[in-house]
């Protein structure tokens, strides 16, 4: 197995379930184009994470070096997290004003570990697969990367089809998962 692989392998444990049982149920992930829940309709946020007017100016520098034909960030956050869709919201509205597209996967039927990971598709992304990472990146939080996730989640499909692993559109080179604090 590759160092690749293993890293692969040690991120998806991270990111996905908690406990073996979490892990045997199937996930149910619904995909939506950017949509926000209203402050007001989610349970209130737990103090927590959140962006500096700082970090906010470092990722909107590094954001306007793509000029690519595409320029799209993918989320994951959990249904009901307030405090991660806070922090989502946050990110979101960046690459928003830097003219990003985005779109938000609400996640379903497992328990997404805590911290903040960065799922690649491919072993080699695009370049603004890069430039989405170095943005993310340039703020004072830590994700989890782990590159070949598309491979990975198919191999682990065909071992086990109630593996709950975050799965990518076609279309889809990353996902940034924002999961509880």
């Amino acid at each position: 197995m590759s160092r690749s692989s293993h890293t692969l392998l040690a991120l998806a444990a991270l990111v996905a379930c908690g406990s073996v049982d979490q892990e045997r149920r199937s996930a149910a992930v619904t995909t939506t184009t950017t949509t926000t829940t209203s402050p007001e309709a989610r349970s209130p946020a737990r103090p927590g994470r959140s962006l500096s007017d700082t970090e906010r100016a470092a990722m909107l520098r590094a954001l306007s070096g793509e000029s690519g034909p595409v320029r799209k960030v993918w989320f994951a956050v959990a249904a009901g997290d307030a405090e991660s869709a806070a922090l989502k919201d946050a990110f979101e509205g960046v690459f928003k004003q830097a003219g990003w597209e985005s779109a938000t996967q609400t996640v379903t039927g497992i328990v997404l570990k805590p911290g903040l990971s960065v799922l690649i598709a491919a072993d080699e992304p695009p370049s603004y697969v890069a430039v989405a990472q170095q943005a993310l990146e340039s703020t004072g939080f830590t994700f989890k990367t782990g590159s070949g996730y598309r491979a990975y989640f198919e191999e682990r499909k065909r071992t086990d089809p109630k593996w709950p692993g975050i799965q990518l559109a076609p279309d889809q080179d990353f996902v940034v998962v924002v999961g509880p604090q």
